[in-house]
């Protein structure tokens, strides 16, 4: 089953890599990300391809986040950060190492947005070289309205993508922005109707893989390294690890989790 978590598709140089959950809006979960991961490392020695184009299965969502019910809650959440201690800070959430590998792969990626993209699914596509998006698309960060306290690296991605007003309104507010406003933030390059989306999507993928490769691939590694946000201290890894601990051990991640699958507006109390 897993195989079919990931559809992946080549043609003139370009490989289209889709999100295969529609019944479920393609959150995201372990197993898929982890494929994911497999695949970029498998597509970064294939000499052919020249550029990955990321999608959701159907044109509803991108992919509307991770999957609520695989949120860690407290025991596992100690586990995972005890473990989590002896591997890099770059892949120390479950996204860090699948969103990772995009920013790692050697040429670029491009993330066409259909419907919704939201938490997990946004920093997927922000952790994307570029973005393209249906122009009835809708984006944000929703960690807030789950009481989850979001990885460090994640935040951090979208200060470089929207600059620090940006990811303070998208991670305070967790609401979700238009297409057109997630242009104007920067966090989306372009927009097309619906069902011109496709068209304009693959014409960049082409022209980006008909060009130099070298040249391409060596832009990517410079504006990459240029951005790159300076190393934590261990201190302040602790610090903001044990933010992540402890609003993964609160009971407004239980609560928050509880009115999302009950449809109802989340009462917290900060504890």
């Amino acid at each position: 089953m897993s195989d079919d978590l990931l559809l992946v598709e080549r043609q003139d140089r370009v490989c289209t890599i889709t999100l295969n959950r529609p019944e479920h809006r393609n959150a995201l979960n372990p197993e898929m990300l982890s494929r994911l991961v497999d695949v970029m490392e498998a597509l970064d020695g294939d000499d052919e391809i020249r550029c990955v184009v990321i999608r959701g299965a159907g044109e509803k969502a991108f992919s509307a986040g991770f999957d609520i019910g695989r949120i860690s809650t407290r025991s596992s959440s100690a586990s995972q950060q005890d473990q989590n201690a002896q591997r890099p800070a770059s892949s120390r959430s479950v996204l860090g190492m699948p969103l990772g590998s995009l920013k790692r792969y050697r040429y670029p990626v491009i993330a066409m947005i259909y419907g919704y993209a939201v938490g997990g699914g946004c920093d997927l596509a922000a952790s994307c070289d570029l973005r393209f998006a249906a122009e009835d698309a809708k984006l944000g960060m929703t960690p807030a309205k789950l009481g989850v306290m979001y990885d460090y690296g994640g935040i951090q991605r979208f200060i470089d993508l929207v600059g620090v007003g940006g990811a303070k309104e998208l991670f305070f507010t967790g609401s979700l922005v238009d297409a057109r406003r997630a242009k104007e933030m920067g966090l989306v390059n372009r927009l097309a109707p619906a069902g011109e989306l496709a068209a304009m999507t693959y014409a960049v993928a082409r022209e980006i893989a008909a060009n130099a490769p070298l040249s391409v691939s060596g832009m990517k590694v410079a504006i990459n390294k240029l951005t790159g946000f300076r190393r934590l201290s261990p201190e302040e890894e602790a610090e903001l690890a044990s933010l992540v601990v402890r609003c993964a051990s609160s009971e407004d991640l239980k609560e928050g989790q509880r009115a999302f699958l009950e449809k109802r507006k989340p009462s917290f109390r900060g504890r």
